[in-house]
């Protein structure tokens, strides 16, 4: 599926982009200041070595006296060591500082990406949302890491440097402005190449995390299917096109870097001429040479490296549009009430439709259920039960109409509020890699062991977790592998009692169970009720047999209530509730006589 962002990144232009790198440099811009100082004192005192060969060539060598020998010796001892002692302190925290800078922006940029909509969920793949997190926020280190510190040691350098050949001589100084703009101009002309070039790249990269990441989660279904050749061509035709980009990348990096180095090395050449003949005029010492040309190729190091620079800088501006698309994303709206939400559920004349579809899923609907009250939804598949699950708890927000909860539109409150006070076992209960008691605690984590077993005994769980390896502290496998299925929805529903929400959703919690498991199942719900009287649930039933005792039954069909009842009330009717019932004990009657 294409990034929905893409053809605007395509038009971003650059300086936008490097307004979004100096926002998340700003709050870090006093330490930036403290290690660019300290990055420019180690580059300036690299820029005295060379006068020590001219001092030497000029002075002690000429002299031949033991004692400025000595003294030559004990100063170049000392200076090289304090230099390499600000050198490797340099080096080793700006390297401290930018990773701090990257874990700070995939703290931000992961907080961000569970804060979006469903429906950005829906637009892009997970495991390339994942990637922007991950690989891309990777990507920034080598731009961060030479532009928030080191570039301005080079910077300074340049100057430095540059100021002390033009007090030596101006006129061989002046080779380095033919030189100079020379490099500016190879540099520029494959700026944009470049970048283009690294969009593709971090695209590529985006799609082979999404690829590998659906075939890993789903892993069953591809092994059951023989899928596993299917899943590597779709893999591979990602992996080669991120060979070629990578190639044609590095084509134009190698071409970029040679041409610079070419020059750099022609214009070392021409101040050899230049100056050689200079020194054969008399106007330049050996010494002054010997050091004009250690200057020159200490000035050479720093232009090269804020040259090549540019392949970094367009490496990984790619990596922050698609980084900056995801911090700058709109989250989930949400109100201000922090109070939890308690008393009647109530739709008012909503309507909802999903993003891209044709039809609504729901269509002027209204009903309410009572605090402490049971109400079951039932109706044909594609009826629109479930996409009132999804409004309750706002992953969607409907189109028109309202959803009250405890009298209050349901948009009022917070996020956190709203969904800590509504707890849904879904059909396929969803668990997490860790132990037993790591996935009941995650609808309550400030809970201690005394209240999770409390909730595993309610939920009927206690007794087969026990009897586990490590009981509680038993490692379930990712989505709980290790477990069977009665045996992850007991864990589902112990969690929703831990939550002690004032809604619960059951979304055909029994229906892929059998009858002995939906039998251990319903005693678990039966402990869910009783532990919190007053609980409003809402139950999605598939067998309609376990919902007789509902206070309410709302019949669903095509997204609209069509009959509204207890269960004498509604078969006492010739409507669809009633033809619903009689289908499923027909297809009953046959599954048992087959």
């Amino acid at each position: 599926m294409a990034e929905p962002t893409e053809s605007v990144r395509a038009e971003r232009p650059g300086s936008d982009v490097l307004k979004q790198l100096w926002a998340l440099l700003a709050p870090y811009k006093t330490r930036i200041i403290g290690l660019s100082v300290l990055v420019s004192t180690s580059a300036a005192l690299g820029t005295i070595g060379p006068q020590f060969v001219r001092v030497a060539f000029d002075v002690v060598i000429p002299s031949g006296s033991p004692r400025s020998f000595a003294m030559l010796g004990g100063a170049f001892a000392g200076f090289y060591l304090v230099r390499a002692a600000f050198g490797y302190a340099a080096m080793f925290l700006s390297y401290a500082f930018t990773q701090q800078i990257i874990s700070d922006i995939r703290m931000r940029a992961y907080g961000r990406l569970l804060k979006l909509p469903v429906t950005r969920f829906t637009e892009e793949r997970s495991g390339s949302l994942a990637s922007r997190v991950v690989n891309d926020v990777n990507a920034l280190e080598g731009m961060i890491q030479a532009g928030a510190t080191r570039l301005a040691g080079q910077a300074f350098s340049i100057l430095v440097i540059s100021a002390i050949l033009l007090v030596m001589n101006w006129k061989l100084a002046l080779v380095n402005l033919v030189i100079v703009p020379i490099l500016a101009g190879i540099t520029r002309h494959y700026q944009e190449p470049l970048r283009q070039m690294s969009r593709g790249v971090r695209k590529r990269v985006g799609e082979m995390t999404a690829i590998s990441s659906e075939a890993i989660s789903n892993i069953q279904v591809v092994k059951s299917f023989a899928g596993e050749r299917v899943e590597v061509d779709r893999f591979g035709e990602e992996n080669e096109s991120y060979v070629q980009l990578n190639l044609e990348r590095r084509k134009d990096v190698g071409m970029m870097e040679a041409t610079i180095t070419l020059t750099a090395e022609y214009g070392i050449g021409a101040l050899i001429l230049v100056g050689g003949w200079m020194a054969v005029g008399g106007t330049l010492t050996i010494g002054e040479l010997a050091a004009f040309l250690m200057y020159q190729r200490q000035l050479q190091g720093p232009v090269m490296s804020v040259m090549f620079f540019n392949n970094q800088l367009q490496a990984g501006m790619a990596a922050l549009e698609r980084v900056g698309d995801l911090l700058h994303a709109e989250p989930e709206r949400e109100g201000d009430a922090a109070v939890r939400p308690d008393g009647e559920l109530e739709f008012e004349r909503v309507t909802f439709t999903y993003p891209g579809a044709d039809r609504p899923a729901l269509a002027d609907l209204s009903f309410d259920v009572k605090p402490g009250s049971t109400a079951a939804l039932v109706g044909p598949s594609g009826a629109g039960k479930t996409s009132v699950t999804k409004l309750i708890s706002r992953l969607y927000d409907p189109q028109s109409g309202r959803i009250l909860l405890g009298g209050r539109d349901v948009r009022s409150y917070t996020l956190d509020a709203l969904r800590r006070a509504v707890a849904i076992v879904p059909q396929e209960p969803t668990l997490f890699s860790g132990s037993v008691k790591e996935n009941i605690r995650y609808a309550s984590p400030e809970a201690d062991d005394e209240q999770v077993v409390r909730a595993a005994e309610l939920a009927n769980a206690h007794g087969f977790v026990s009897e586990l390896p490590d009981g509680y502290d038993t490692e379930i496998g990712e989505r709980g592998v290790k477990l069977s299925g009665g045996q992850k929805q007991r864990l589902a529903i112990a969690r929703a009692i831990l939550r002690e929400a004032s809604v619960v959703i059951l979304d055909e919690a029994t229906s892929a169970l059998d009858s002995e498991s939906e039998a251990v199942i319903q005693d678990a719900l039966d402990g869910l009720f009783s532990e919190r009287a007053g609980v409003t649930s809402l139950v999605i039933a598939h067998r309609l047999s376990t919902i007789d005792g509902a206070d309410e039954i709302l019949v669903l069909d095509e997204g609209r209530l069509v009959e509204s009842g207890t269960h004498h009330q509604l078969m006492s009717r010739e409507g669809l509730y009633r033809s619903l019932r009689e289908l499923q004990f027909r297809e009953d009657a046959l599954s048992g006589a087959g």
